[in-house]
Parts: C-alpha cells; sequence; structure tokens
C-alpha cells in the first residue's frame, strides 16, 4: 500500500491554470478531504502544502479558509487549522441525516439510470472490488467515492448532490479509520454489489436499502473508534 504522503498532492503547478489557481488547489484539497487521505485531527499549514504544490501561500490560504467555513477544518487553540474531530454524536447526526439523503439519491438515480449510466456504474463497481481485493486504502478509499459520486448524480438533483458533498466533507477523513481492515472492505463490497444487482433489476427500493445498510454497517466500526478516543 502506498504511504498517504506520497499518494496525496501529487499534480504540478505547471498543470494549474492562473486565472483558477485558488480554485484548483481547493477542489483538490475538497477531494483529498473527502477520499479520507487526510487523517481526523490532521494539522494542515498553508506555508508546507504551498511548497508541497510549488505555489504561493496566499491561494493555498484561500482554499482552507473555504474548507474551513465549510466545516472540514477547525481552528484549534494554537491558532493552527486541523481536519474536523468528531465526537460520536456529531457522527451520529451525520449518519441520520446521510442515510436519508443519500438513500433519497440513490433510489432516485435507480428510476432515472440509463443503460450507458449502469454500464458506467459496473465499471466503477469493478474497480472498487479490485481496489478492495488488494488491500490498498487509498485506492479503495477513492474508488468508492468515485462509485457513490457517480449514483447520486444520476439522480439528477444537483441541490440533494451538493448537500451529499458537504456532509462527506465532514466525515470523510473518519471513514479511514476502519477501512484499512480488509474485513470492513469485504462487508461494504458486498453491500456495493447488491445495489449492481438491484440497479440491474432496476429495484430503486433495494437500491435504497443497500446504499443505506453499507452506510450504517461502516458508521458502527467508525463510531466504535470516535468513541475511543484513539488515533489511527
Amino acid at each position: 500500500m502506498q504511504d498517504v504522503s506520497e499518494t496525496r498532492l501529487t499534480f504540478k503547478a505547471a498543470t494549474l491554470r492562473r486565472d483558477s489557481l485558488q480554485q484548483q488547489i481547493y477542489d483538490h484539497l475538497r477531494s483529498d478531504i473527502m477520499t479520507g487521505v487526510f487523517r481526523p485531527g490532521e494539522t494542515l499549514s498553508s506555508r508546507s502544502l504551498a511548497t508541497e504544490l510549488g505555489v504561493s501561500a496566499m491561494p493555498v490560504r484561500e482554499a482552507l479558509t473555504r474548507l474551513t467555513t465549510e466545516g472540514a477544518l477547525e481552528l484549534t487553540t494554537s491558532r493552527t487549522l486541523r481536519l474536523r474531530l468528531l465526537t460520536p454524536e456529531d457522527f451520529d447526526e451525520i449518519t441520520a441525516i446521510r442515510t436519508d439523503l443519500e438513500g433519497m439519491a440513490a433510489e432516485r438515480a435507480a428510476e432515472q439510470i440509463t443503460g450507458d449510466s449502469l454500464a458506467r456504474i459496473g465499471k466503477l463497481n469493478d474497480d472498487l472490488t479490485a481496489a478492495a481485493n488488494s488491500g490498498d486504502a487509498d485506492r479503495y478509499l477513492k474508488a468508492n467515492a468515485t462509485y457513490h459520486a457517480e449514483i447520486y448524480k444520476i439522480s439528477g438533483w444537483p441541490l440533494l448532490l451538493s448537500m451529499i458533498e458537504r456532509l462527506w466533507l465532514i466525515v470523510g477523513p473518519s471513514i479511514r479509520t476502519c477501512v484499512p481492515d480488509r474485513d470492513h472492505m469485504a462487508t461494504s463490497q458486498g453491500f456495493h454489489d447488491a445495489v449492481m444487482t438491484a440497479l440491474t433489476k432496476g429495484d430503486a427500493k433495494a437500491v435504497r436499502a443497500a446504499i443505506v445498510d453499507d452506510i450504517q454497517t461502516a458508521a458502527h466500526d467508525i463510531r466504535a473508534f470516535l468513541a475511543s478516543g484513539q488515533k489511527h
């Protein structure tokens, strides 16, 4: 498995367009947070990130400010920024909202899906299966986020999608806490396969149920970790 430090912030400053530098840095950091590249409580320094990216500190600082406003980061008493540390109660609230919103998006996606969309989701599920089998947590986390996001996009409701993404931005680092466990990845992949079966049959209710089961089963492990107060 690749070390996290080797997988994040890999794009080069040369690929960034001057007119959207801050936006691209924001998008990149946002994606890394949502896919669990960063860990709960990890401190982020605009100076260190700017050095890694080969850019000035200002656009990085602006991106971090946006992410703080959106609830992904929090300011510590020492005036440093860190990935938000969720309490078990915070996590319970997020999980309850996620089950409703993601279940709704999945059910609607099943009603809207086309043959081309189904084929695309099937390919993403194959990628996710390979990631789970490899035991590579970084690969699995990215594949998992992509798989869920693509299903929800098919719902055709952009406001619903933005609300789901906001929740993933807050909970993404905590999802990493249980993913290194191969048994967890195998269990989760069983739910993903159930989603594919239900999508193929056009069973919207079953799609929703499988998504909700996936969220709630993972939530049990994540909450136990948060309640223990340990650091992964």
